[in-house]
């Protein structure tokens, strides 16, 4: 079974493209029956206009996904290729993230047009997600590495035995340890 988690991962990846195509299904069909046709009086411009947006760039994710993560078999039906593995950490899962904030406001907001306000989480969150992992860290190393540049200008020559043994060490490399 030297391919078996290749065979776990189409698996997977299976699995879970048949349920966002479910859930794309039921939410479009929800929201097209009752907000657009039950509700035609109340349906505006506006509406048409972001739920055809939105559901746009939700197709596109989906489709995105689905290239990355479906499975490829040969001419005699062995799996060739089990794509990417679509439970992993990173862009994949903010694309689905995405698609799940599109269906909540695509549900909710058939109730309460309102709920498109609830569309503006995605770009908060990326900017939190860039001000954190991005800018953040270039301002407090900016900050702490003018501090410690000034104070080592000014304490030149003494060094601590401590730190003298830190950099020893790190000259040496990772021991190993045997208990």
């Amino acid at each position: 079974m030297a391919n078996s988690s290749q065979k776990k991962i189409a698996h997977e990846n299976t699995k879970i493209l048949l349920a966002l195509r479910k859930g794309f299904i039921w939410v479009n069909a929800f929201y097209i029956f009752y907000r657009i046709i039950y509700q035609w009086n109340t349906f505006e411009l506006k509406l048409a206009l972001g739920y055809l947006v939105s559901a746009g760039i939700s197709i596109l994710l989906y489709t995105q996904i689905n290239t990355m993560g479906k499975p490829r078999y040969n001419s005699k039906g062995e799996l060739a290729d089990a794509g990417e593995d679509l439970t992993q950490e990173g862009l994949v899962q903010y694309a689905f993230d995405i698609i799940y904030v599109t269906w909540f406001v695509h549900v909710t907001s058939a109730f309460w047009p309102k709920m498109w306000w609830f569309y503006l989480s995605i770009p908060l969150y990326a900017g939190w997600k860039v001000w954190q992992l991005v800018v953040k860290p270039m301002l407090s190393r900016s900050g702490a590495g003018a501090a410690s540049d000034a104070a080592s200008e000014s304490t030149e020559g003494t060094k601590s035995r401590r730190r003298e043994k830190m950099e020893n060490r790190a000259e040496k490399g990772p021991q190993v340890r045997y208990r």
